[in-house]
């Protein structure tokens, strides 16, 4: 048993030393080497000194959505082993299209579903606005003798109790804004608008402009005296005074903001049908500036005819001519006569100044050259309101060269001429959707809706308080008389406003 195994170690170390003791093979067939490799001592090494290149395995293609097969990635952990080359944004390889460059088909030239860096647009706004409310007939014609009272059959009011209209405002906004990281994820806007100030006048004359013709035959001016009642006051009338009244309204509007944005969703570059949500939140300052006045001019006419007479043949009386004696007037306290002109002026001024926090969602959907763009927003804050009541009641007579004047119109009078300030809790819904079409990838042009609401806003028109005590209006025959039951202040009465209309535009993104 002994010799069998030691018999058969010896055979396994002859063999063994027969192995090592044989020549190399040779390489090919006729021991040369194949083109581009040479012999150094016992080593075969390219000619060019360099070793050969090392073939990395080619990727696996795993499921659709996941080509590489990486499996869960981001928050669910890292990918299942070494991968070449690695991941980049979206868990996408490193070899994909960079947001603004590069390849066909999803983020690359020629495609629009990309997240810019930098963007800024121009619209041009066509709004239409909340029209100046009127709360009380403002002017109003009859016949000569029925004074133009609102109770009288051949009244007709020429300023009735409806909103002006203000018809069409044009107006501009700005917007501009980037990301600040290299994710794109956090950055900054600011955008604001300005509206021009729109300005809607009126007029009406006894006169018609540029002839002698008789235009409207009474004007008046109607209100309600707190102590006799509805009453008018007539600042025309055919055989007592010619004039004309003019009613102007206008508003303007601007506003900015200061936003911080934060990227909460975004698709994919290479998604057919790209979406992206901004969440944005920051600082909003508004103001709205109107103002209503009514102006009328009278030019006294009245007189008193006296025909004179004296003794003719057989003692009988003979009209030999006439006296004409103007009617005095009251104005300011004091008399006047034709041909005075009389200016009485009611102006009412309301600025509305909001300062607040505004938060907004925005959605942006791109399919192709084509995006629709949705933005909500709200701002919540402070409406700081400041009001200015002015009238006047002015004369002067070029025949005499008598001349005056006092405070007070008809609806601005003693009880509430000033400047005064007021505070309101005001909320400012607004919604924006701008249907785009992509010309490049980075410019645009779009056309799209604008509503935007405000809670609480001091309007001039709403200011106009017809209950009057007469003895507060220069041009009354009571003026300065006591007795009187007061008028009441009323002011700061609010009301809402909106503006809404199309805009056309044009945005730059990179």
């Amino acid at each position: 048993m002994r010799k069998r195994i030691l018999g058969s170690i010896a055979a396994l170390a002859a063999g063994a030393g027969g192995a090592w003791g044989q020549s190399p093979m040779p390489i090919g067939s006729a021991g040369t080497l194949p083109p581009g490799l040479a012999r150094v001592g016992g080593d075969v090494i390219p000619i060019d000194g360099q070793l050969a290149p090392v073939i990395m395995p080619p990727i696996a293609v795993g499921p659709p959505g996941d080509p590489q097969g990486l499996g869960p990635v981001g928050s669910y952990g890292p990918p299942p082993g070494p991968m070449y080359p690695p991941p980049g944004p979206y868990t996408a390889p490193m070899f994909q299209p960079p947001p603004n460059g590069g390849g066909a088909g999803g983020g690359g030239a020629g495609a629009y579903g990309t997240a810019p860096r930098f963007w800024m647009s121009g619209d041009y706004l066509l709004w239409f606005a909340k029209g100046q409310p009127v709360d009380f007939p403002l002017l109003t014609t009859s016949s000569p003798n029925q004074g133009g009272l609102l109770n009288n059959p051949s009244t007709i009011q020429l300023v009735p109790t409806n909103d002006i209209n203000y018809s069409s405002i044009s107006g501009f906004r700005l917007t501009g804004g980037f990301m600040g990281d290299a994710d794109r994820r956090f950055g900054a806007e600011v955008s604001g608008f300005y509206t021009e100030r729109k300005l809607i006048s009126q007029y009406f004359s006894t006169v018609l402009p540029g002839s002698s013709s008789v235009g409207i035959p009474l004007l008046a001016r109607p209100y309600v005296d707190t102590t006799t009642g509805s009453t008018s006051l007539v600042i025309a009338n055919l055989g007592l005074s010619v004039g004309s009244a003019a009613i102007s309204t206008s508003t303007s509007n601007w506003s900015v903001e200061a936003n911080a944005v934060w990227n909460l969703f975004r698709s994919e570059p290479t998604t057919k049908m790209w979406n992206s949500i901004d969440f944005l939140a920051g600082y909003r300052f508004m103001q709205i500036k109107e103002d209503f006045t009514i102006q009328s001019m009278s030019t006294l006419n009245s007189v008193n005819i006296t025909p004179i007479f004296a003794p003719g043949p057989f003692g009988v009386p003979v009209q030999i001519g006439t006296r004409v004696t103007p009617i005095p007037v009251d104005v300011n306290g004091t008399t006047t006569t034709a041909p005075a002109t009389v200016q009485i002026v009611d102006r009412f001024k309301a600025t509305n100044n909001f300062n607040g926090g505004t938060f907004a969602l925005r959605h942006e959907c791109r399919y192709g050259m084509f995006s629709l763009q949705s933005t909500f927003k709200l701002g919540v804050g402070n409406m700081h309101q400041v009001l200015e009541i002015q009238g006047s009641t002015t004369f002067v007579n070029p025949v005499t060269g008598q001349s005056g004047g006092a405070y007070g119109g008809l609806y601005a009078n003693s009880t509430n001429i000033g400047r005064y300030n007021n505070d309101e809790f005001a909320v400012i819904p607004e919604l924006t959707m701008n249907f785009g079409l992509n010309l490049t990838q980075s410019l645009s042009l779009f056309v799209g809706y604008n509503f935007l609401y405000v809670n609480n806003v001091a309007r001039p028109g709403n200011q106009l308080n017809p209950y009057i005590d007469a003895s507060t209006v220069p041009y009354s025959a009571t003026y300065g008389a006591t007795g009187q039951v007061p008028g009441s202040q009323v002011l700061f009465v609010q009301d809402e406003f909106w503006l809404s209309g199309v805009n056309f535009g044009m945005s730059f993104k990179y």
